[in-house]
């Protein structure tokens, strides 16, 4: 069987040491991958000059540029329309500040060439040094609760109906995208994976995990700086997720409503009350 293809999509946005070191380990993986999508999302800054001259030496490098932030499913989708087209089998999703170990890419391909071609995604494991109770594959959604647990493992993420793998680290069929189409940009952030995930599967592909596809992340440095931003998009997000999704969207969006504006009380954080109100 011949060797896959492999392009990978990584997104920058005002963080060019991040997404160089991010290329950095692309470029250690001992399977290498055939080509590298970085795509600039509207930094507005130094970013895509800082990446031109680091990157130069690399042929595999592909710099692409926004000229607005799309959002990290926009970003991605820049860089996805090339790679499904450039005759990769296969699209590895790497955030710009997860770093993979060595044989990550490896362990990827094993576990989609051991579905064959009903693979449609395969997640990494996911480990986070500021909190590793958080290691995890994925989430799974509570169709009532509208809350989510973490997926552990392959029994997690087939045990529920609303069940996803990261966009942090995500290898992706390029026939997959083909069928499913790339991410719904009405997801300016967050949700967007879980969304694809949905529709991959209604496709008729299968999602696995590869434990052994090990990357370090560090959950929501993106947004860190815009906690009251970073609820919004959860909640507008979650909410789109739920009218293309949920057997029964509107009283999920009842009570999706309710319980982030109780939770903001109950936080005592009235700026983030006040937001949701008016959202």
């Amino acid at each position: 069987m011949p060797e896959a293809s492999v392009s990978v999509v990584i997104v920058n946005w005002r963080a060019p040491a991040e997404t160089l070191a991010a290329v950095g380990s692309l470029q250690a993986q001992t399977l290498a991958p055939r080509r590298i999508y970085v795509v600039d999302n509207g930094s507005g800054d130094d970013s895509m000059e800082r990446m031109q001259a680091a990157l130069s030496g690399d042929a595999r490098v592909v710099l692409l540029a926004n000229e607005q932030n799309l959002g990290f499913g926009g970003g991605c989708n820049r860089a996805l329309r090339e790679a499904v087209g450039d005759g990769s089998d296969f699209i590895w999703l790497l955030n710009n500040d997860a770093r993979p170990d060595t044989d990550c890419l490896a362990a990827l391909i094993a576990r989609a060439d051991k579905d064959g071609a009903a693979s449609g995604m395969v997640g990494s494991w996911m480990t986070d040094p500021d909190h590793p109770e958080h290691d995890h594959s994925g989430s799974w959604m509570r169709p009532w609760l509208m809350s989510c647990g973490t997926v552990f493992g392959p029994a997690d993420l087939a045990a529920h109906r609303y069940s996803w793998v990261t966009a942090a680290s995500v290898l992706i069929r390029a026939d997959a995208l083909r069928r499913a189409g790339l991410f719904d940009e009405d997801f300016f952030m967050y949700w967007e994976d879980a969304d694809l995930a949905m529709r991959i599967r209604a496709a008729g592909f299968e999602i696995a995990i590869a434990p052994e596809a090990r990357v370090v992340h560090r959950a929501g440095t993106s947004s860190a700086d815009i906690p009251v931003q970073r609820y919004l998009w959860h909640y507008r997000s979650q909410g789109l997720w739920l009218r293309k999704h949920h057997s029964h969207p509107a009283i999920a969006l009842m009570l999706l409503r309710l319980k982030f504006l109780g939770k903001a009380l109950i936080d005592r954080d009235f700026a983030r009350y006040r937001a949701l109100k008016a959202a």
